[in-house]
C-alpha cells in the first residue's frame, strides 16, 4: 500500500511541477469565488459581491480556506494532493470490503497511475475532490460487520454525509439517491415477517443515511434560501450544461460529424454571443441567474422536442464521449502523438477490463456487496446521455473501474487469508 501512496504522490508531484500555469488557469472560476470567500464577500461571483450558485459550493470552499494563509499555488496542489492519495487509499480499503486480496492493491495502482486523475492534479478543478469523495462513498457502504455482529447506525450516518460531500461537489451523482431510495424501498419490501430484525435495522440504517446528506446538504440549501428566494438544491448550471449539449449547432456541426470533430472555438463563441442576445431579448437586461437557468433549460427543451432523432445522434455521442480513450481537440493539442497511443492503449484495456469485471460480478454469489458499484457508475451513464459530456466527467469513476477491471482476475481470498464476510443486505 505504501508503494501505491508513494507512487500516486510522485506522479503527481511530476504533473504539478511540469504545469504550474495549471494551479492558477482558472478555467470555472473556482478560483474566483474562493477568493471571494477568502476576502469576505460571500460565496459570489468572482471579483464582485453578487451571490451565485452557478457552481457547487464544497470546492472553491476547500479551496478559501487554504487562500486564507497559503498562496494560490500551494492551495490547489495541497488539496488535489490530499485528494488523490486518499482516493488511492480508500480503493485498497473498497477492495478489502469487496474480497479481493492482494488484488485490492492492483485496484489502488491503477488509480494511482490514472492519466485523467494524474492530469487534473495540478488544475483547480473538482476532479480529485470529487473522485475522493466518491470512492468515501463505495467504502462507506461497502464496509460490513464481522459475522455475528450487526451493522451499527453510525455507519448509515456515515455513508449520508460522504453522500451529502459528493452532491455538494458535483450534483450529477443526485441521481443516486433516486436509485438508492428505490433499492431501501425493495429491500423494506422483501423483508418477510419473520425477518422483522433484519428489516428494522435496514428501515434504521435507511434513516440514519438519509438523516447524514440532510444535514450536510442543509446549510446551501437554507443559504440558496435566504439569498435568492428559493432552496436550490443544485445549481443554476444545469440550464446551460443542458442547452450546451442540445442545440442545432453543435448537433449539425460536432454530433453529425465523423467521430472526432470537435466544436470549433469560433463558432461556440458565436453561438454563445447569438444566446446571450436572445435571452436579454426575452428576459431584459440583467436576468437573475435563476431566470438564466430556467430560460436556458426551456431552450434546451424545446430544442430537443424539435429535433429528437438530434438528440438521440447525440446521447449516442455522449455515451462516447463519456467513455473515450484518447484526448480530442484542445486537450490533445502540443501531447507527444506517442503519449496519446498510450493513454488509448492504458484506457482500451482497463475499460475493458472494466466491463468484463462488471458481467463476471454478476455471475459471483456474492454479487450483492458489488450493487453499489454498479449505482455508481449506472446513474452516472444516464445523466450524461442527456448533459454536456467529455471524458473528464467519468474521472470521480476511476476507482469503481479499476476495482471491477481487477475482479476479471482469478483470485482466492481465502489463501491471503481475507476474512469471510456476509453481503449486507439489500
Amino acid at each position: 500500500m505504501v508503494a501505491c501512496l508513494l507512487i500516486a504522490l510522485g506522479l503527481r508531484l511530476v504533473v504539478i511541477i511540469s504545469e504550474p500555469q495549471e494551479l492558477t488557469r482558472d478555467r470555472d472560476a473556482y478560483l474566483g469565488i474562493a477568493t471571494s470567500l477568502a476576502e469576505g464577500r460571500g460565496f459570489s461571483t468572482p471579483n464582485s459581491s453578487s451571490p451565485t450558485a452557478f457552481r457547487p459550493p464544497l470546492y472553491p470552499v476547500c479551496l478559501a480556506i487554504g487562500l486564507r494563509r497559503l498562496p494560490t499555488t500551494v492551495t490547489v496542489a495541497g488539496i488535489n494532493l490530499l485528494a488523490g492519495l486518499m482516493t488511492v487509499w480508500l480503493t485498497a480499503q473498497a477492495g478489502k470490503n469487496l474480497q479481493l486480496g492482494r488484488l485490492r492493491f492492483v485496484a489502488a495502482l491503477l488509480v494511482a497511475i490514472d492519466p485523467l486523475l494524474l492530469q487534473y492534479s495540478s488544475r483547480p478543478m473538482t476532479e480529485s475532490l470529487c473522485t475522493a469523495l466518491a470512492i468515501l462513498w463505495l467504502w462507506s457502504v461497502t464496509t460490513v460487520p464481522p459475522p455475528g455482529k450487526s451493522q451499527h447506525p453510525v455507519w448509515g450516518l456515515v455513508s449520508g454525509v460522504a453522500f451529502g460531500l459528493l452532491v455538494l461537489s458535483r450534483p450529477t451523482f443526485w441521481a443516486m439517491a433516486g436509485c438508492c431510495g428505490l433499492i431501501w424501498l425493495i429491500g423494506q419490501w422483501r423483508r418477510v415477517e419473520s425477518d422483522k430484525a433484519c428489516r428494522a435495522r435496514l428501515f434504521w440504517q435507511g434513516l440514519w443515511s438519509a438523516g447524514g446528506t440532510v444535514i450536510t446538504v442543509a446549510p446551501w440549501l437554507i443559504r440558496n434560501a435566504i439569498v435568492f428566494g428559493t432552496p436550490i438544491l443544485t445549481t443554476t448550471h444545469g440550464g446551460y450544461t443542458l442547452l450546451l449539449g442540445n442545440n442545432p449547432v453543435f448537433y449539425e456541426e460536432v454530433v453529425r460529424q465523423p467521430w472526432g470533430t470537435t466544436w470549433p472555438d469560433a463558432s461556440q463563441h458565436k453561438w454563445e454571443a447569438d444566446l446571450e442576445a436572445q435571452l436579454l431579448h426575452d428576459l431584459g437586461p440583467n436576468p437573475s441567474e435563476l431566470q438564466r437557468d430556467a430560460w436556458q433549460s426551456r431552450q434546451a427543451k424545446s430544442f430537443i422536442a424539435a429535433d429528437p432523432w438530434g438528440c438521440a445522434q447525440a446521447a449516442i455521442h455522449r455515451l462516447r464521449s463519456l467513455w473515450n480513450t484518447v484526448p480530442q481537440g484542445d486537450a490533445a493539442t502540443g501531447v507527444n502523438s506517442g503519449a496519446l497511443k498510450v493513454v488509448g492503449w492504458y484506457y482500451s484495456l482497463v475499460l475493458t477490463a472494466g466491463l468484463l469485471g462488471m458481467i463476471s460480478v454478476l455471475t459471483q454469489a456474492d454479487r450483492n456487496r458489488w450493487l453499489w458499484l454498479y449505482v455508481l457508475i449506472v446513474s452516472v451513464q444516464i445523466v450524461h446521455l442527456f448533459y454536456w459530456t467529455n471524458a473528464r466527467m467519468r474521472a470521480p469513476l476511476t476507482p469503481a473501474i479499476a476495482l471491477f477491471a481487477v475482479a476479471v482476475i482469478p483470485h482466492n481470498p481465502s489463501r491471503w487469508n481475507i476474512t469471510s464476510i456476509k453481503p449486507k443486505s439489500a
